[in-house]
């Protein structure tokens, strides 16, 4: 990946170490999948005005001194994703205490109540952000790559653009550049192929020993998380 340390667990090192840069990548990548979690965990209850100091109770919980990150097991089968889901899972279950003792004059339902018990789905959403977050990922890396091949390779990144954050038809796309649709579709399908490469460059990042079959699937997996 351009201007990037070569694996995930590079950069993890890094960052443990106390590496500033490699700290600031880490949260870039990192901080949306703990808040979408987090929002989801606690949106409707007391505790969502806590949120955002949640969040960097994880990313002091990681790089304090004997914090997790310098405990991680690289051949851990769950991965760095399972790391971090476990991780904050865990500051969140320590705010809900911390949240319960305060309100010990209280009934326990009066705080319970507020609590999720669907574990499984906050895994899904935790999952869907991880998704969305190597998808973010992946389009910044082809548009990196696009900089630096000149205009009409910029032109093809602006163009996934307008059809998936836009949600424009390739037809009205064609009408906007006043463009033949043929063409159009052409240069999607060109652009498609070089998103996928990107994809796979960051999923290559975090799996480091991964065949590209398996590669391949992870991609496909992403995908469908987000139903895209």
């Amino acid at each position: 990946m351009p201007d990037s340390p070569s694996t995930c667990w590079t950069m993890i090192r890094d960052a443990s170490g106390g590496d500033a840069t490699a700290r600031e990548r880490f949260a870039s990548m990192y901080a949306p999948v703990i808040r979408a979690y987090l929002g989801a965990r606690w949106g409707g209850g007391p505790l969502r005005e806590v949120i955002e100091d949640a969040q960097q109770d994880v990313f002091i919980e990681l790089f304090r001194d004997g914090g997790a990150l310098g405990k991680l097991d690289e051949q851990s089968e769950s991965g760095f994703r399972g790391f971090l889901f476990g991780v904050t899972r865990n500051v969140a279950r320590r705010h809900e205490q911390k949240k319960q003792r305060s309100r010990s004059d209280q009934p326990a339902t009066a705080f319970f109540d507020h609590l999720p018990d669907d574990e499984p789905r906050l895994s899904q959403i935790f999952d869907q952000a991880w998704a969305k977050s190597l998808l973010h990922e992946a389009g910044r890396v082809q548009h990196e790559k696009a900089a630096e091949l000149g205009s009409e390779a910029i032109r093809r990144h602006d163009l996934l653009q307008l059809r998936f954050r836009d949600g424009l038809p390739i037809r009205d796309i064609a009408a906007r550049w006043d463009e033949p649709a043929e063409h159009v579709h052409r240069e999607y399908a060109k652009a498609r192929r070089e998103f996928q490469e990107a994809l796979l460059e960051v999923i290559r990042f975090h799996h480091e020993n991964a065949s590209e079959e398996r590669l391949a699937q992870i991609a496909k997996d992403l995908i469908g998380l987000l139903a895209l």
